[in-house]
């Protein structure tokens, strides 16, 4: 597997720190409804772990299924899980890619954070049945957009800047269309001295497929699911049921 996170991989547990605070409670409330009776929770696209903390938060008796094709990501994953008995009992990695992970036959609930736009359209909609298959009534699939909604250029921007010792670290990126369905995102990180000077840096792009609500909400339909917004761009979606 090709990690797209291999230069960057230094920055983005530490620099989701803060966007992870803000999404707490509207994921919190999305999971409503998790069974960790009927089968397993899983977390795709895991990152490093702090989706999968929560679920082992909000279910300590589950077992959690963390899926993650990153070697950097599952690196911060595994050092997280390996030093906490009880997440080590519960929690399993599983280094494949969301588009062919093996899933267990039902499921108890579904995180799909700051993950959906790596999967092309005909993914998208085959990772859908997919779940929707193994998803009994009330069980949660919560899944997040984010911006763009829709094929156009992003101007540079920084996202974001974290304190640690001596050192800060930033990163921030720009976009531009890469075909009629996704945008190619250029991120640039670096790290400042206590001067504020440049000591290092690193760049990584990558390919988003763009998603907007309205095609979110029809494609979950097409398989029996509904899902309402829950704030921050992230979405609770269950089976109807009659």
């Amino acid at each position: 597997m090709t990690d797209e996170y291999s230069t960057s991989g230094e920055f983005l547990d530490i620099l989701s720190r803060d966007a992870w605070a803000a999404l707490r409670e509207p994921v919190t409330s999305a999971l409503r409804g998790i069974d960790s009776a009927v089968g397993p929770l899983i977390d795709l696209g895991a990152g490093s772990g702090r989706g999968t903390l929560l679920l082992a938060e909000l279910a300590p008796s589950a077992f959690v299924l963390a899926v993650e094709p990153s070697l950097v990501q599952r690196a911060v994953l595994l050092a997280r899980l390996a030093d906490d008995p009880v997440l080590a009992e519960h929690v399993s990695v599983i280094a494949q890619r969301t588009e062919t992970a093996q899933l267990p036959d039902a499921i108890g609930g579904v995180l799909a954070m700051n993950m959906i736009g790596h999967l092309s359209p005909d993914d998208r909609r085959q990772l859908w049945c997919r779940l929707g298959d193994r998803m009994g009534p009330e069980v949660p699939l919560v899944v997040n957009l984010q911006a763009p909604a829709r094929v156009e250029a992003i101007p540079d921007a920084d996202f974001a800047a974290v304190r640690i010792g001596s050192c800060t670290y930033e990163g921030g990126g720009r976009a531009e269309p890469d075909g009629p369905e996704a945008v190619a995102w250029h991120m640039r990180y670096g790290v400042r001295d206590q001067k504020g000077d440049l000591v290092s840096e690193a760049a990584a792009t990558y390919r988003w497929y763009v998603l907007d609500e309205q095609t979110l909400l029809a494609e979950l339909a097409e398989v029996g699911l509904a899902a309402q917004p829950c704030g921050l761009g992230v979405y609770r979606a269950a089976r109807v049921t009659d």
